[in-house]
């Protein structure tokens, strides 16, 4: 058994690396970063680890000094995957400068995704070519697939892997040993250095696996007739939370001078009631994800965040799968009902929480009556995220069924046909984000019309002998981040940053001691000023001594030096 499952894991392992490898071929040279500037957040994302590179380390461990220097941030909140940022830190001398991993970490989330997925589908005993097969489907699911780099610019929502790995957990690990305690100590870590999302969902994952062992324990014995047992329970229900609380504390969740998040979001970013089966692509630049199924525009600009179409091949997984249980209903050994059920029902309460207070069916949009906490509705404003974890129990139940009831020769077929007709749905979408990578491989700043200027002597002189790029206005934050990519170039650093959930008072606090040095007549020699509101530029390029440049972005203002006045 374990020959089967380490063979058919080095399969899945290469052929998903030849998938992702297709998919992101143009953004695989970590050297190449000025494809960079056609992105919004994956350059947020980026930025934060150039930056974070170059500073002395502190604590907490991932605070950020350089990028928005009048910003108390860290790497969380660039969303700059600290589970990469932190280790590459250590060897950042031996590494090139510039470095970029969004595109290997793109990849890398398809490969795991693929894993992961086999790790589950080599437990129900599935035959190799069908745990291959499935396991390809799911690496590339539409809804992690367009979380990352030609889509919504977010590549840490891909790690859809660790959902898997806190099903396969919850499912399989039923005893509290030390092995069970250890990985999900791992996986909660590992959540944590990704992204907090992720972590929310396998952090409840945990606490229903703890629920159930607790209810299990009880039915078993009582308090007074194992209290070596439950002194245990006590401790490690303290400690687990408690580690990951020190660890989101050492990485930066708390290194912020933003207030309590409010719930501006919640129920724009939701989920609509049939987003499985929704093939609309939510990009601009390609009406439809799918090739062969339906799909119809979204009523909420913001159901993107809810994008989840399974694919034509997955709906008819699911179509056969229900045919089959309907003629024969499956029965669940007692092991698995217990969890898998709660696991449905944990699944279920988040799906309905994905839909927000909004029930949106196609065109139509219904109030729903739920009242979710507005400290919830704050925290978890982009909900439409929440139903990734129906979305897999639903294929895997799916699979299970086909499994239990398909002889193997028609197993194998029926899984070979759900794998080609994925293949061809899927096909011009999967086209689309290959397309995307090679154009940024293509991509050069000096042939963009936005960057004109840039390539000044005295500009580039001007940047290599300043300590920092400070703005003087900034209405529209994540335009100004190939400022910021400026300033990394030069090794500056920049007072304003685009950081998640940064507010405009927070951002007028941060420019307003560089607005009012200039204001006052007394700016600082060791600043380039990057100005695009026109009166400021006016009084600062009148200022004595200041040298100014135009560009197509802004206009650049420094104190100039004897041998520059001459």
């Amino acid at each position: 058994m374990e020959s089967y499952r380490l063979t058919t894991l080095i399969q899945v392992a290469l052929l998903t690396t030849l998938m992702g490898s297709y998919l992101y071929e143009g953004i695989l040279d970590p050297t190449h970063t000025e494809w960079l500037l056609n992105e919004g957040d994956l350059l947020q994302h980026f930025l934060g680890w150039h930056f974070f590179r170059h500073e002395a380390w502190g604590w907490p461990l991932g605070a950020l000094h350089t990028f928005g220097s009048e910003v108390r941030t860290s790497i969380v909140f660039t969303d700059s995957l600290p589970l990469l940022a932190l280790p590459l830190k250590l060897i950042e001398g031996w590494l090139p400068d510039p470095f970029q991993y969004q595109g290997l970490a793109a990849l890398a989330h398809v490969v795991l995704n693929g894993i992961a997925a086999c790790l589950l589908l080599t437990r129900i005993q599935t035959p190799m070519i069908v745990t291959i097969a499935m396991s390809l489907v799911i690496a590339v699911m539409p809804a992690a697939i367009f979380r990352g780099p030609g889509g919504a610019g977010h590549e840490t929502l891909m790690a859809h892997w660790i959902l898997l790995l806190a099903i396969y957990l919850v499912l399989f690990r039923p005893v509290p040993n030390v092995k069970a305690c250890v990985h999900w100590a791992l996986l909660l870590t590992i959540s944590v250095l990704v992204h907090f999302y992720l972590f929310l969902l396998a952090g409840l994952c945990w606490a229903l696996w703890w629920l159930l062992v607790t209810l299990k324990r009880c039915c078993i014995t009582s308090l007074a007739a194992a209290p070596r047992w439950w002194c245990g329970w006590l401790l490690y229900t303290l400690f687990q939370p408690l580690s990951v609380l020190v660890v989101m504390w050492a990485v930066g969740y708390l290194h912020t001078s933003e207030g309590s998040p409010g719930s501006d979001g919640f129920g724009f970013y939701l989920s609509e009631l049939l987003s499985f089966f929704n093939g609309y692509s939510y990009l601009a630049e390609i009406d439809r994800s799918s090739f062969l199924w339906f799909a119809w525009h979204p009523s909420i600009a913001g159901q993107y965040e809810g994008m989840s179409y399974v694919g034509l091949g997955v709906i008819a997984l699911w179509g056969t799968a229900l045919v089959l249980f309907l003629r024969q209903p499956l029965c669940i050994t007692g092991y698995y009902r217990f969890r898998a059920g709660a696991l449905v029902l944990v699944a279920g309460v988040l799906f309905i929480f994905a839909l927000s207070d909004t029930l949106v069916l196609g065109r139509l949009a219904f109030e729903l009556p739920v009242p979710w906490p507005e400290s919830l509705r704050g925290l978890l404003r982009a909900s439409g995220r929440m139903v990734w974890v129906l979305m897999y129990l639903a294929i895997f139940a799916a699979i299970h069924v086909l499994v239990s009831r398909l002889k193997k020769r028609a197993l194998i077929l029926t899984a070979s046909v759900v794998l080609a007709v994925q293949a061809i749905d899927l096909s011009r979408w999967h086209h689309y984000f290959h397309v995307q990578s090679e154009q940024a491989a293509s991509y050069h700043l000096e042939e963009d019309p936005r960057f004109n200027g840039w390539s000044s002597p005295r500009l580039t002189a001007a940047l290599a002998k300043h300590q920092s790029l400070e703005l003087t206005y900034a209405s529209d934050i994540v335009a100004m981040l190939p400022l910021a990519w400026l300033a990394g170039k030069y090794h500056m650093s920049i007072n304003v940053a685009y950081v998640a959930r940064i507010t405009e008072q927070t951002i007028s606090a941060a420019v307003a001691p560089t607005r009012q040095a200039l204001l006052s007549g007394h700016p600082s020699s060791n600043v380039v000023y990057a100005m695009i509101d026109s009166d400021m530029i006016e009084r600062a390029c009148a200022l004595p001594d200041m040298q100014c440049i135009t560009t197509a972005l802004a206009t650049f203002a420094w104190q100039s030096t004897d041998k520059e006045a001459q």
